[in-house]
């Protein structure tokens, strides 16, 4: 076995001291207390820097690279000495996180090398005399090398099931206030107003792995002034990258129309996987005349590279991100180089080889209008199969029990290479709700998805055909509540969007279009073409430019054309910016111009602007109105304000969301969390500690709160050390996070407290203890603080009331030291028991 790393001391004040009186460091040392003692120092002790080379040893935050590539960011590690040498611990954790094969992970276990603090340390290097370690100080990285063939696919952010933290148990209460003050002018020339306040949010409760929430609305103005619209519970299944839900839920599906429902759901969740298995994506398959290396690239980046064996090779799990063109380069042993394209397009229900996406949904249907229950049980399931590399199964079944609705569906997702990607299923209805009346229908859809190049796509999202007696579970639901009016039984659906970069010029084209049909309603349709400009150098450097032209038609018949040009001007401050827009609304024949200045300041972001609107009716007159701006991120929620004045109309807005969340470790503010989104509590342990790159910030209780943090992905926030409140010094400062979806983590910063002085200790006999004594802590459990110097000297930080601290010397002598008081008097001499 190799070792990983060279001798050093790991005492940090003392490094310069006591290096400037050794000679080169051996594997194993002790140092001569003679050598101070010859320059006047007396009782010398320096056992605490002797023995083997055992400074790197224990749990150290170190970076993981593997053949040149990062595998993970400031992973914990566990060190061993032996012999005078350091060995990383290859515990069964590790071995499970790192990207190797099942043969070198098995094998690796079969040999027991060490046993630590951390667990049994197995022989990764022993399996394979190719495989090394070493450690590079100056970077802190612990870079392995070895065969590329006992290498898998791996995603350096993403972490397995069985390291997600799935947090603490916790209350809190996500919210979203909003106050609107208007003032009008009637048509009868009076005067009016009209006060309005609303809220809403999310009220909810974390108990081990599971979740429970419920979404609130309340307005003092309405009938019903608070209403509960949705209450529900999940949690993670890790092995099945699943969500179980269950409660009043709407049933989740890529085939049916979604109801509402009490009951429960189970559906695969892509962003439970790492990136590299999300979404579809082909393999690249080929032929190697021998030992090759295999090349695919992508607008000359390298997406992948492996080596394979003689004979036919396939390339998967391919990024998900991944479309379009993909240069394949297959370089033989004798140098010789064949070179192929493969097209690759995303389309709906595309599912990778051997993979089955799936949603799961059983209940009873449960209408949002309480006025309109249904005593009726349904169940519905779908899915998609990555049958091979080409072709992907569709289908799905929903149904009542009652027997009076079912529908049926199947399909095939097909990647056609350069043709693009496509897929076309059919669903079969038939409805029963109406006694007497038995309707049986069909409905045709087609989805196509093509990248053309760099820098153009065309999707033509769908083209749907139903026949005029097919019907969703949604339509059922509404017959038999009785509301006949809401149902709309489509005809033909149609969408496309089309986007092109021109580089040269540094334009972006951009068109969409939908239209839908009905057979018992009015048709709907929008149009939408757009350009955008940069301009990258003159005086107008960095500037934009946008034309904009929209169509749109209700079913109701109404419609609207409008054209806008809109203009942004940086500043130079870089922090400022003017906007120009004009609009033109043909269903309102009139014209208006705005100019806002946008800027940061007071704490957030602002803007002042000044409208006019042209009327072209038969008054022709002209309005103007002034508007100003204001929102901030705090430590504990958002602002958002706004007026508004025109000689007709007055508006005053004003809005506030955050969030509170009550835990063992007390109440915690921050900012909204989204959704189901998942909240980091910082327990900094006094008020004032902010963190680098947000506006979080230890309130009044010692805690900050981090909202909307990345699940099953890895995570590092950073306590900003250069704000720190008086007198506070921070021990870990580094929090890494995997939450699962919805959980409350919880990272300890173990804040230290107190004031700074330069103490005498001694001992009750009238001595000191030796130079060299080191001082922890917290019993001697805590961290090192410091090193005892001559005659007793010692600087401690962290002095309070409450502090305590052991001074150890020799094998096993000690003493403990008690602050009574912070008084600089008082710590002049301070006896160590």
């Amino acid at each position: 076995m190799k070792p990983l790393m060279k001798a050093a001391v790991k005492r940090g004040g003392t490094l310069i001291l006591i290096g400037a009186l050794l000679s080169p460091i051996s594997y194993a040392f002790e140092f001569d207390n003679k050598i101070l003692e010859s320059l006047g120092f007396e009782n010398v002790d320096l056992s605490a820097f002797a023995g083997s080379n055992d400074q790197f040893t224990g749990k150290y935050l170190a970076d993981i690279v593997i053949n040149e590539q990062n595998i993970f960011y400031n992973y914990p590690v566990y060190l061993y000495s032996e012999e005078g040498q350091s060995y990383i611990c290859y515990t069964d954790e590790l071995l499970t996180s790192l990207p190797i094969s099942k043969e070198l992970r098995v094998g690796a276990k079969k040999t027991l090398v060490n046993s630590t603090d951390a667990g049994e340390c197995y022989g990764l290097e022993q399996y394979d005399s190719a495989i090394a370690a070493e450690f590079d100080d100056r970077e802190q990285k612990i870079k392995i090398r070895m065969p590329h063939a006992y290498l898998v696919d791996f995603d350096p952010y993403w972490v397995p099931p069985n390291q997600r933290d799935y947090g603490i148990s916790g209350l809190f209460l996500d919210y979203n206030l909003l106050k609107t003050y208007n003032r009008y002018k009637g048509s009868d020339g009076g005067h009016y107003s009209s006060n309005h306040f609303s809220s809403y949010g999310v009220i909810g409760f974390n108990l081990g792995r599971f979740r429970f929430r419920t979404n609130y609305q309340y307005s003092p103005n309405n009938v019903k002034k608070f209403e509960r619209t949705q209450t529900y519970g999940f949690t993670d299944i890790g092995a099945l990258n699943a969500h179980l839900y269950a409660g009043e839920l709407y049933s989740r599906s890529n085939l049916f129309s979604s109801v509402r429902f009490k009951g429960v759901s189970l559906y695969t969740e892509e962003s439970m996987m790492p990136n590299y298995l999300q979404g579809y994506a082909p393999q690249v398959t080929g032929t190697a005349t021998s030992n090759a290396v295999v090349t695919v690239r992508q607008y000359g980046n390298i997406i992948k590279q492996v080596q394979v064996p003689p004979g036919p090779f396939a390339i998967a799990n391919l990024p998900s991100y991944l479309s379009g063109t993909v240069d394949v380069t297959v370089e033989e042993s004798d140098g010789s180089i064949n070179e192929f394209q493969v097209e690759i397009a995303h389309v709906p229900y595309l599912t990778r080889k051997g993979a089955l996406r799936y949603n799961l949904n059983a209940g009873k249907l449960a209408p949002q209008n309480n006025s309109h229950k249904i005593d009726v049980k349904f169940a519905s399931a779908d899915g998609s199969y990555g049958l091979t590399d080409m072709i992907s199964l569709i289908g799905g079944l929903t149904y009542t029990t009652n027997n009076e609705y079912v529908a049926y569906n199947a399909g095939l997702g097909l990647n056609l290479g350069i043709v693009g990607a496509l897929s076309f299923d059919i669903t079969k209805s038939e409805n029963k709700a109406n006694p007497g009346r038995r309707l049986t229908g069909q409905s045709y859809r087609f989805n196509y998805a093509k990248r053309f190049g760099e820098n153009t796509s065309l999707n033509i999202v769908g083209y749907r055909f139903s026949s005029r007696d097919y019907t969703t579970l949604s339509n059922y639901v509404d017959m038999k509540t009785g509301r006949d009016n809401r149902i709309y039984l489509e005809k033909n659906r149609f969408s496309l969007s089309v986007s092109q970069y021109v580089p040269q010029w540094n334009i972006s084209v951009a068109a969409t279009a939908s239209k839908s049909t009905y057979w018992n309603q009015e048709s709907n349709s929008y149009y939408n073409l757009s350009f955008y400009k940069t301009i990258e150098r003159g005086w107008f450097q960095n500037s934009s430019v946008s034309l904009n032209f929209t169509h749109n038609k209700s079913n109701y018949g109404a419609k609207d054309d409008l054209v806008g040009v809109y203009v942004s001007i940086p500043l130079e401050d870089r922090k400022s910016r003017l906007s120009y827009n004009a609009r033109y609304e043909r269903s309102r024949k009139n014209v208006s111009q705005q100019a806002v200045f946008y800027s940061e300041g007071m704490g957030g972001n602002y803007s002042l602007g000044a409208a006019m609107n042209h009327k072209h009716d038969l008054s022709g007159s002209v309005d103007y109105a002034l508007s100003a701006s204001y929102n901030t991120t705090l430590s504990f929620g958002n602002f958002n304000g706004s007026v508004s004045y025109a000689s007709d109309q007055q508006n005053v807005t004003a809005g506030f969301s955050g969030s509170l969340t009550l835990t063992e470790h007390g109440l915690a503010t921050h900012p909204y969390v989204f959704e189901e989104g998942s909240r980091l509590i910082i327990d900094a342990g006094v008020p004032g500690v902010e963190m680098q790159g947000n506006s979080s910030k230890s309130n009044i209780f010692g805690l900050a709160g981090i909202s909307n943090i990345s699940n099953y992905y890895r995570s590092t926030y950073l306590i900003d050390n250069d704000n720190l409140p008086n007198n506070v010094e921070i021990q870990d400062g580094v929090m890494e996070v995997a939450p699962t979806k919805g959980a409350i983590a919880y990272r300890s910063a173990n804040a230290i407290s107190g004031e700074k002085a330069l103490v005498t200790i001694t001992l009750p006999d009238g001595s000191h203890p030796p130079f060299g004594a080191i001082v922890y802590r917290e019993n001697g459990k805590g961290s090192e603080v410091g090193m005892v110097a001559d005659q007793g000297r010692t600087y401690l930080t962290g002095l309070n009331k409450k502090a305590e601290f052991v001074v150890k010397w020799g094998r096993d002598q000690s003493c403990t030291l008690p602050i009574r008081s912070t008084d600089s008097n008082d710590l002049t001499n301070i006896i160590c028991h």
